[in-house]
């Protein structure tokens, strides 16, 4: 009996859990260089922003997204560089360290390619609209095959005036925004300035028949893409 009670005494002293010692040093260590890891990870996002905004032009998004992995990677080797005790770092800590600086860069890159710093993005034609022989607007509409449509009424002469709204984020190039009817290739340009970014366009074309398709091309001065919008007359 008694042999048992101590076989079940050791074996309660080697299931019982003993916490490692605790180093309050070495933790303070590692949360101030976690801290310092961050505060460098942000500032060194703003280069690496900047950096992305540059490639923009030539590599597009994927370069500017690539830019900022980079600059990740980059802090992988620049913080022990700097002095830093990173091998005691918890997966958390680099977490931390690592989407912060993700997170800054993307704050700067966004900035840097929108208004007033720079125009990436290409205008924007909307609304557009059809009024036959002088009587009401009519929406132009995406039929279900996924194409721009105007509905021609069968009471009318045929006479079609076409208006749109043109934006763009800034230098909208309004000696450039063109309506054609591309079954009489003749280009027609006529516009009216609502404000400093904006085009009102409208333009009349006579005896228009079912089957005519029409483009609306707008273009900025920062050579971006231009805007095109293609309908039919159904």
């Amino acid at each position: 009996m008694a042999k048992k009670r101590k076989r079940m005494e050791e074996k309660k002293e080697e299931l019982e859990y003993k916490p490692p010692e605790f180093d309050r040093l070495e933790y303070v260590k590692t949360e101030v260089a976690a801290s310092k890891a961050t505060i460098i990870a942000a500032l060194f996002a703003i280069p690496i922003g900047m950096a992305a905004w540059y490639v923009m032009p030539v590599g597009g998004t994927a370069g500017g997204l690539m830019a900022g992995l980079g600059g990740m990677s980059l802090l992988w080797i620049l913080l022990p560089k700097l002095k830093l005790e990173v091998q005691n770092f918890k997966w958390t800590q680099w977490a931390g360290v690592f989407s912060t600086h993700f997170l800054v860069f993307l704050a700067i890159w966004v900035v840097a390619c929108n208004p007033p710093f720079s125009d990436m993005a290409s205008p924007v034609i909307e609304d557009v609209q059809v009024s036959w022989d002088g009587g009401n607007w009519t929406a132009v509409e995406k039929s279900l095959a996924g194409q721009w449509e105007a509905a021609r009424p069968a009471n009318v002469v045929g006479n079609m005036t076409i208006r749109a709204v043109v934006t763009d984020n800034r230098d909208l190039n309004r000696g450039n925004v063109t309506i054609q009817n591309r079954s009489q290739p003749t280009e027609f340009m006529t516009y009216d300035t609502n404000s400093e970014d904006e085009i009102f366009t409208s333009r009349t074309f006579y005896y228009v028949a079912s089957g005519s398709y029409f483009t609306i091309t707008a273009y900025d001065r920062n050579g971006n893409a231009p805007a095109v919008f293609i309908f039919t007359v159904v």
